[in-house]
Parts: structure tokens; sequence; C-alpha cells
């Protein structure tokens, strides 16, 4: 003998109900995604920043007062070049331009470039603005910013000072 099994009986107000559940929930489940692609790339500017501050650093460190360091051996940025449209400042601009071409979701890159507490230090700021993947009221876009700091120094393989 065959034993029937009983359906229970659906009301009108049940039906469709899954559907709902699962559209909120993909809507949701989207929102997450788009909240933490979002937040990775802020994360991402503010080390794009910090990598592109610091090799600008480096850059504007390597233009070197070659008078000063030939006649008494004294290391020193050539500040007084950066008067004349060049200098150390120049160098740190044409590096953040090289480093930062191509960035994605970044809409602009400011850079400040100023000398350090002595003549041998070159302190460059570098401000990323990053663009939300969600374009809604209170998702504006963000900017990371960081200052780093490089200074000139001579030596040797050994890194101790020959000068």
């Amino acid at each position: 003998m065959l034993s029937r099994v009983r359906h229970a009986k659906r009301t009108a107000g049940d039906q469709g109900s899954v559907a709902v559940f699962t559209a909120f929930f993909t809507f949701a489940v989207l929102l997450l995604i788009a909240l933490l692609v979002d937040g990775g790339s802020a994360l991402n500017a503010k080390q794009r920043a910090a990598d592109i501050a610091e090799q600008a650093a480096r850059a504007a460190a390597t233009d070197l007062n070659t008078a000063a360091l030939r006649s008494g051996g004294t290391v020193a940025i050539d500040w007084a070049d950066d008067l004349n449209n060049g200098g150390p400042c120049a160098v740190a601009q044409h590096a953040v331009d090289a480093y930062a071409k191509g960035l994605n979701s970044v809409t602009s890159v400011r850079m400040a470039c100023r000398p350090g507490p002595d003549p041998r230090t070159a302190t460059v700021t570098v401000a990323l603005t990053v663009r939300p993947l969600i374009s809604a009221p209170g998702f504006g876009s963000v900017t990371m910013t960081s200052t780093q700091s490089a200074t000139a120094a001579c030596g040797n393989a050994d890194m101790q000072e020959a000068c």
C-alpha cells in the first residue's frame, strides 16, 4: 500500500516570499561587496600615496649642490635651483607624475615639496583623491595624504660617511 504524503495548504500571502527575500539578500550582499572594494581602494590609495611620496623625496634628494660638494665636501640639496623652475621640487614633481600615471580610480594627485630641517633633507607630501565605486550621497571621494622625507648623504658601499 502506498502512503500518501500530505501537503500543507499554501496561503495566498506566502507565495513569492522566497523571491522577495532573495532580492533583498542579493542587494545587501552587493552593497557589502561594494563597500569592501571601496575600503580596499582607500587603503590602497594610502599605501600608494606613501610610496609615491617616498620615491619623490628620494628623487628630490638627488638634486645636489655640486659646487658645495666639490669645494668643501658638503652634501646639500640645491634648493636655490628651485627658484628657476628646476631643482629638487621639479625633480620630485616629475617622479610623482611618473609614478601616478595609470592609477585606477584616482581622480587627482597633488604634491607639495619643501626643505627639511637641514639643507640635506627634502620633504614631500602627496595627496591622492580616489573616487568610490558607490556613487550615492554619503559615499564621496576619499583623499589620502602621506608625507615622506629623504636625506642626501655621501658614502661608500658600506654606507659609511666618506665626505
